[in-house]
Parts: structure tokens; sequence; C-alpha cells
């Protein structure tokens, strides 16, 4: 104990708090046994070196639906890739709501972007933005206990709020090519009443090929709400044709 109490001394307060970071977590790994949600390293929730690889690199981009003729303007905050890709599926797939923290750092660029741009219509329109959240099937409730995207909004600091309901079941996406992930999803959502007028934006984890937000828009629209645009954390650079990008 005098030895500690020596080696303390000649630390600063930076260097204490990780010492004891340190401890604490050596500590704890010998009751629960815990890998980095990004590459697997032992003892840490997401290692420092995940972790900074999770920085928003902002990009604005607009979706174009060819049935409707109308766009969606879209800020996402990186593209996925190794490791985002890993700390995601931990996150929706194996209950680690722990590095919801972690993901919401980099998200809250593209919600801050969505938000600038509502702001830019009206000097008021900002103060009764509402953010929307697609809807969430009864299974994948069931399986997970939670909603990703609302569990990640809500770290990210905003509340989403469920304005869609599903009108009918659908084919796993993950299954199907692109120009059928837009059939599928085409008038599988329903937006409640009451919004007309109502600004909203969208809120979604992972972008692939945009289907799931257009849809999204279609039944927010149809009801009369104006849709900004939508913010999303992440999108898959192989599966997704946009019509324009460019820097945010």
């Amino acid at each position: 104990m005098y030895r500690q109490k020596l080696i303390l001394e000649g630390m600063n307060s930076e260097t204490i708090r990780e010492w004891v970071a340190n401890a604490c977590r050596e500590a704890l790994s010998l009751v629960l046994p815990v890998s980095c949600a990004g590459c697997g390293e032992l003892d840490y929730n997401l290692c420092p070196a995940c972790h900074a690889e999770l920085v928003p690199e902002l990009q604005y981009r607009e979706l174009f639906d060819p049935v409707s003729e109308t766009r969606l303007p879209l800020w996402y905050s990186m593209e996925l890739t190794e490791v985002s890709s890993s700390v995601l599926h931990e996150f929706k797939e194996q209950g680690r709501t722990s590095v919801a923290k972690h993901l919401a750092r980099p998200y809250v660029s593209a919600l801050q972007a969505a938000y600038a741009a509502g702001g830019a219509e009206s000097s008021s329109t900002t103060a009764h933005i509402t953010w929307v959240v697609p809807p969430s099937s009864r299974a994948n409730f069931r399986q997970r206990g939670y909603v990703p995207i609302t569990v990640l909004a809500q770290a990210a600091g905003v509340r989403p709020q469920r304005l869609l309901v599903n009108t009918r079941r659908r084919v796993d996406q993950s299954v199907l090519g692109r120009i059928e992930r837009f059939e599928n999803m085409r008038g599988s959502f329903r937006a409640v009443k009451n919004i007309d007028g109502r600004s909203v934006i969208i809120l979604d984890d992972v972008l692939t090929t945009g289907a799931t937000l257009l849809e999204c828009a279609r039944a927010l629209r149809a009801e009369g709400a104006n849709v900004i645009g939508a913010a999303v954390l992440a999108y898959t650079p192989k599966n997704f044709q946009d019509t324009r990008r460019k820097n945010a």
C-alpha cells in the first residue's frame, strides 16, 4: 500500500485517472470477461485503437425515388468499415448496448447537419422538428428486447418518435438485391394521422440501398409531413448508388 501511494504521488491527475481506469478494468475482467466490440481485444468494451476509428466524416447525398420522382436529402456520418461494422453488429445483434455511446459520438455530426438544414427553411422550424425512426417488426423487438436506432438516437441526445407503422409483412431485406429491396419496401409503411405540416427528420443506423428511408419519406409525406431529410450513422458504399454527393 505504501509503495502504491508513492507511485500515485508521482503521477499527474490525468495519469492517475488512466491508472485507476486500467486497474478497475483488470479487476472487472476477472469477474465479467469482456472483449473489444471492434477487434476482440480482451478487457476492453471498445479498445483505444477502435475508438479512434469511430470518427465522423460527414457526407451529404440525395436519395431519388424514381416512382414519385422525389428526392430525400441525406446526411451520413461515416462509411462502414471493418471496425464500425463489427461494433454495429455487436450493438444490434449481440445486445452490446454499452457501445451505443461510442457510436453516438460520430452520429451527432449527421444529426446536427440535418437539424441545421431544417433551420435554414424557417427560423422557427427547428423548435418543432420531430425525429422519426422506421417501424420495427415485433419479431425483431422480441428477439433483441430493444430498438437499436432508438437506443442510438437517445445516446446521441435526441428522442425519436414512432410516427410510422407496418402495413404488411416483408421479406428479409438482407436476402434481396438492390431492385428487389425497393419493390419489397414500397407501400409497406403508413404514417399516423394528424402530422400535417409537421417538420420531421428520419433517423437510421445503416444505409444500404436507401429503400427503407425512401419508404419512410413517402409515408410521412402522404400524411402531409414536411420531410427535411434523413440522418444516418453509416452507409455501405458497395450497395449504394446516389444521384449527388459532396462533402458536408
